[in-house]
């Protein structure tokens, strides 16, 4: 067979990027592609030297959205060597940038270091007009599916004749107002490139929100002139122009996640130095929190939201409650019982809200989408700073209040906890008593609820792999609902004895959740759920899996299931919406109905999301069909007695079994009605 070099495929940035987008903007695509083109506007204007205050976000009826700021706008000029005008250069090529200086690279805090995200998301484009205004002329450079050019016409038409031009010079045109500066970029991404993405709109706006609060002197606008995609929340419309901080920052926060606002709160910030692959290097911090219930954080590192936490987000947590648990113990009218302990740091941590903005130079991000940070040097050094200045706060005396009031937050949740863990203890030491391979710990990957118990209403979801674990850890009700992931296909162990089931890992952490011993020794009063329920993909593998556990259970946990407790859950395989309605189906037939039926009354673009497994599912979706218990379907298991007995024949009996059913359902086909030819 041959092979040459000639075999082997050479792509330029753009179309590598267009083919491989999650490479360069991770896997929520869009949303990371349009918020870097939000992050390197405020960045722009957040630099008071650079002339601007306002980034303007503009969401249009078409589905583009612009992002317009008055700062110094992008150059317009072209490079004597490669003949790139400026905006080609800043945003048309991938590692380009003006801060890859060693001294700008050493100092700047920005969101943007690497030269990529602003490109790659033009390259993801289907249209990208970029719009310059400086000296008083107006500069046009056009993208078309990633490359520079010029389209006719003077619309924002992404079907326009477009002519590629990689070094066009710019010509500008006289501005109506002389002295307007600043940079507008309108993009339309391309659906061909993610055709399975959308944009959360809302997630952009409240990043952008976030990131203007962070900038003194940023004033953010947003103006929606018909957003074809989801309604967007009234509040992320609204104009901001201060106050600036993380107080302001705290409550944003807390309004979008539907957490009470602390009523009262402590404002610290605090500044030192970490190490990076250049040495020591400065970095500063601030923070405000307050006790709240439930706890809620929210972690910003050089102006980007990293819903992955990380290192800053650790610091700033265990520095916090250190420092106020080592205060607590220093406060005599707690009235703690006899004998009784106060609050420990990981008590604090459960009864508070915090939001905190990390500045670092050189930072190290998870990916290119940047949702956490990932450096033990800063984790090591802000830890410390965090704790001292909580501590000099704490001991105000302005704030003995507040420190009062958190401290009892804590204590409530100290007493719940080391209740909870006596309890444990307790069953733990039932379960040891009473044998029967009950005496085990719990696996690490099970992700309980905080009721357990027969007659609790505790569910046990055995879900298909780590990523369903994710979805159902963002969804679920964690006091009753509990689960725990499967590694690959569960073991058929129908007819085993006990011993040699247990070889299998699977079944053993199963035997170990539940708590209620096995075959004649299996007793539903004493598991720890009131419901066992199957999560697997809306697929022929996740069938196959059902299949697998409900032999399992036919066999070795038969009492429970004549007690109604076994049951398999339904996910969606495809969700058709058109931004107000959303409508769950489990095959093709049912999706090509509810499309019929949405366009027919619905003005709306209809989109299909199919939901390739529960780790792609999005969590309201999986809350409403899989986890309601009000709203979602389910198929109790039943036992297969007498002439029921058809699961034990195909996946338990002797093949002697299966060959004959196959038989008998052969000699009732009417061959003469199938169409053959």
């Amino acid at each position: 067979m041959s092979y040459t070099a000639a075999d082997i495929t050479e792509l330029d940035d753009v179309q590598h990027t267009r083919l491989r987008p999650a490479v360069n903007l991770g896997l929520d695509v869009l949303n990371t592609a349009l918020r870097e083109l939000v992050d390197n506007a405020i960045e722009e204007v957040a630099d008071p030297s650079h002339g601007g205050s306002t980034v303007t976000i503009t969401l249009h009826v078409d589905g583009s959205v612009s992002v317009a700021d008055d700062g110094r706008g992008l150059p317009v000029d072209s490079d004597p060597v490669n003949g790139k005008n400026g905006i080609v250069k800043t945003l048309g090529t991938a590692r380009a940038g003006g801060k890859f200086s060693a001294h700008s690279d050493a100092t700047s805090t920005g969101a943007g270091l690497n030269g990529i995200g602003a490109a790659a998301a033009v390259f993801i484009s289907a249209r990208t007009d970029v719009t310059v205004r400086r000296a008083g002329k107006t500069y046009l450079q056009s993208f078309g599916g990633g490359y520079p050019g010029e389209f006719e016409g003077k619309d924002f038409d992404p079907n326009a004749t477009f002519t590629r031009a990689d070094t066009q010079k710019l010509r500008g045109s006289g501005n109506r107002q002389p002295h307007a500066h600043g940079t507008t970029v309108r993009i339309l991404f391309d659906p061909v490139v993610v055709p399975d993405s959308s944009i959360d709109i809302g997630e952009v706006l409240l990043r952008a929100h976030a990131a203007a609060r962070m900038s003194p002197g940023v004033h953010l606008v947003v103006v929606d002139e018909g957003w074809p995609g989801d309604e967007v929340r009234p509040e992320l419309l609204e104009q901001f122009s201060g106050p600036w901080g993380t107080e302001p920052l705290l409550d944003l926060m807390c309004a979008a996640g539907d957490t009470s606002v602390p009523t009262v709160r402590a404002t610290v910030e605090g500044r030192g130095e970490y190490t990076t692959g250049r040495g020591p290097t400065p970095f500063r911090w601030s923070l405000s929190a307050g006790p709240a219930e439930p706890a809620t954080v929210a972690a910003f590192c050089n102006t980007v939201r990293t819903p992955g936490g990380g290192s800053h987000l650790t610091a700033a947590v265990k520095g916090l409650s250190e420092a106020l648990a080592e205060r607590a113990s220093r406060i005599r009218d707690l009235g703690l019982a006899k004998g009784e302990e106060g609050p420990e740091p990981q008590d604090f941590a459960a009864v508070t809200a915090l939001a905190v903005d990390t500045r670092a130079p050189d930072v190290s991000w998870d990916s290119q989408a940047k949702t956490a940070v990932s450096s033990r040097s800063l984790n090591v050094a802000m830890a410390p700073d965090v704790a001292r200045g909580v501590t000099i706060w704490a001991a105000n005396p302005a704030n003995a209040d507040t420190v009062t009031l958190w401290t009892k937050l804590a204590l409530e949740s100290a007493r719940a906890r080391r209740s909870a863990e006596g309890a444990k203890a307790r069953s733990r030491a039932a379960s040891k008593a009473k044998g029967l391979g009950t005496n085990l710990s719990l696996p690490p990957k099970l992700l309980p609820s905080r009721e357990t118990g027969r007659g609790s209403g505790a569910e046990l979801f055995l879900c298909e792999g780590d990523s369903a674990l994710g979805t159902i850890k963002a969804a679920r009700d964690a006091t009753f609902q509990a689960a725990f992931p499967l590694k690959g296909k569960p073991p058929n162990v129908f007819g085993f004895t006990v011993s040699k089931a247990r070889v299998k890992d699977e079944f053993d952490s199963i035997e170990r959740i539940l708590g209620c011993g096995v075959r004649d020794h299996c007793d539903p009063e004493a598991c720890r759920y009131d419901r066992i329920l199957f999560a697997s993909d809306a697929d022929p593998d996740g069938g196959n899996i059902n299949s697998s556990l409900i032999s399992m259970f036919l066999d070795f946990y038969r009492p429970l299931v004549d007690a109604g407790m076994v049951y398999v859950t339904l996910p969606p395989l495809f969700v058709v919406k058109d931004g107000t309605q959303r409508v769950y189906c489990q095959d093709e037939s049912e999706r090509d109905a509810a499309v019929a039926q949405m366009k027919a009354t619905s003005k709306r673009r209809v989109e299909v999301q199919r939901n390739k497994g529960l780790g792609e599912m999005d969590a309201d979706d999986f809350w409403n069909t899989v986890l309601d218990p009000q709203r979602r379907t389910v198929i109790r298991v039943h036992l297969d007695d007498g002439e029921k007995n058809l699961h034990h024949t195909l996946f338990g009996g002797p093949p002697e079994g299966r060959r004959t059913w196959m038989a008998d359902v052969a000699s009732r086909v009417d061959t003469s009605s199938l169409d053959l030819d």
